[in-house]
């Protein structure tokens, strides 16, 4: 077999005495210990994080989403935290760990496929005191494996070329007999040399000059995880278009027939994944559907948002609903040089999620009882172009976790990021995205938005959750209750009874606005009564009612 030609940059040595320089390697060859594993997503998390912003310019397939690098540091970085949480436990629940935490962090269909790139490198190392290049070119055969099997439609000259270029020449160096630094070495040549061709498979890659984003995020991954090996991380090739000529280039591609990303998890059993996989291919493409130990990671680009979620409704309950508009994710890279202010928010719901997120605002799903954690608002943070964000809680008992998120991305990436506390119902949140300025000041758009949330009156029914004595008697579990700017009025035996009670509390007869969120369980009968019943209390006021898919509450009311 000919000896690669070295990349640019590149390590790759092939004399005997080659000699990785990392700590605990005290012979020539010396293989990858398990126990390195979080040191060596620490690298590669850092390696992706700093070609983050180059990778997601370069993007332009299978759409011009331009959040390929972005995705691929959410996905690391989230497998990463899952590691750090579980430790220390066992190796086994480490990795059953791991994978879950890189397969419920990942994005888009990079983010995804890698996810699967880690669990195989996880489960490889698992049970291995030593990796030598023979597991290492395992684990990349695996790897390629579970990427074919988690894309319905596998496409040529994409990530899933780089990562069987990896697992071919890996596999033929460990044939050859060769230690794993000098495998790796090939391996990474071999890559480079297929991520330089990927505009020869496809021709959007070559309109645009541009090699594929995924592919070369593989790169920069395989590059670190030789320089773990060895101290010397091949130098790896970033030249992106400008903003300008991306968008020249590249503005009329993409599948104008299926305009939307949607992405969510799925708790589910793990064999649904190709029922469901086969299910979305029906309503767009670009599908690519994981599992792990019943959390199923799904993503679909389609012109229909509501039957994609419908489809893993089907199979389980969906979380972590993310919805993304590629014309206005096109426009936010292109006003990311000037747009000053952005904004995350928690809001549950997605035809609530649907109709807020934009180019501005990224949302985070969560309710009472599922609130999110500190990681997930940094994550949100982090994907805001903006050069400032304002975060709005969406409940009172996120706000704890919302100033600690905003002082962890002051202090960590200096982000100047301010909590608005006003903001903690969705119809109060609602409010305060409807009079964000992206040109404003922070302290003027914070003010802004305070006194628009704060002017909200809010009015709620949600169930009971157990039989108990309140202030206004004894309320039975499950039964109707009407809550206004947070305290119960009366409990009810139906909900549109208790919608009415909500609406008299508020005098919404005064108001000049009401929206009105419409909950999950709500059937079309009962959502026409509950319209009927705000109509008649609010006669003067404009009515706009939104079928958010909220949970665990019926209804939302807000009045201005």
């Amino acid at each position: 077999m000919d000896e690669p030609r070295a990349s640019e940059g590149a390590s790759a040595e092939t004399s005997e005495d080659h000699r990785p320089r990392r700590g605990g390697a005290d012979r020539p060859g010396a293989p990858l210990s398990a126990r390195e594993l979080p040191d060596l997503l620490e690298r590669v998390h850092a390696a992706l994080t700093a070609r983050r912003d180059v990778l997601d310019d370069l993007n332009v397939f299978p759409v011009p989403d331009g959040d390929t690098g972005t995705n691929m540091v959410l996905t690391v970085r989230s497998g990463l935290t899952a590691l750090r949480d579980a430790q220390p436990a066992s190796g086994a629940e480490l990795s059953r760990e791991v994978i879950r935490g890189a397969i419920r962090g990942a994005r888009g269909n990079s983010g995804v496929i890698l996810s699967q790139v880690i669990r195989a490198v996880v489960e490889e190392l698992t049970g291995h005191h030593e990796v030598d290049a023979a597991t290492y070119a395992r684990a990349l055969g695996h790897a390629r494996e579970l990427a074919y099997e988690a894309v319905a439609e596998p496409v040529e000259g994409t990530i899933l070329t780089a990562i069987t270029a990896a697992a071919r020449q890996a596999r033929a160096a460990a044939d050859e007999g060769f230690d794993l630094p000098r495998a790796s070495a090939w391996t990474c040549d071999a890559v480079a040399r297929a991520v330089a061709a990927t505009p020869d498979q496809l021709a959007v890659l070559r309109e645009a000059g541009v090699v594929d984003a995924g592919a070369r995020g593989f790169e920069v991954v395989l590059a670190a995880v030789h320089g773990h090996l060895t101290g010397d991380e091949p130098e790896v090739h970033l030249d992106a278009p400008t903003h300008g000529e991306r968008r020249r280039e590249t503005g009329c591609h993409g599948s104008r027939d299926n305009p939307f990303e949607v992405q969510y998890l799925l708790d589910a059993p793990d064999d649904r994944a190709p029922v469901i996989r086969r299910a979305l291919e029906q309503l767009g493409d670009s599908v690519v559907v994981v599992a792990a130990g019943g959390l199923l990671n799904v993503h679909v680009h389609t012109a229909r948002i509501g039957p994609a979620i419908e489809v893993g409704l089907g199979h389980g309950r969906p979380s972590n609903i993310h919805v993304v508009h590629f014309d206005e994710q096109i426009a936010q890279r292109a006003a990311a040089s000037h747009a000053a202010i952005g904004a995350v928010t928690v809001l549950q719901g997605p035809g609530l999620i649907s109709a807020v997120t934009s180019r501005h605002v990224e949302v985070v799903e969560g309710a009472a009882g599922r609130l999110p954690s500190v990681a997930q608002l940094l994550d949100a943070i982090e994907r805001v172009t903006a050069h400032a964000v304002v975060l709005l809680p969406g409940h009172r008992n996120a706000i704890p976790t919302a100033m600690q998120a905003a002082e962890l991305a002051r202090g960590d990436g200096g982000r100047e990021v301010e909590v608005v506390v006003e903001a903690v119902t969705p119809p109060a949140v609602l409010a305060g995205l409807a009079v964000l300025d992206p040109e404003g000041t922070l302290a003027d758009v914070c003010a802004t938005i305070a006194e628009a949330a704060g002017a909200v009156r809010t009015g709620e029914v949600v169930a009971a959750v157990r039989d108990a004595d309140t202030p206004i008697g004894t309320v039975r579990a499950g039964q109707p209750l009407a809550v206004v700017d947070g305290e119960v009025v009366t409990a009810c035996e139906d909900p549109v009874t208790a919608l009415g009670s909500v609406a008299d509390a508020m005098e919404l007869k005064r108001a000049e606005l009401v929206t009105l969120l419409v909950g999950a369980e709500v059937g079309v009968d009962e959502r026409a009564a509950a319209v009927e019943v705000i109509e008649a209390a609010a006669p003067d006021a404009e009515l706009e009612v939104v079928d958010a898919g909220h949970r665990p509450s019926r209804y939302w009311i807000g009045a201005e």
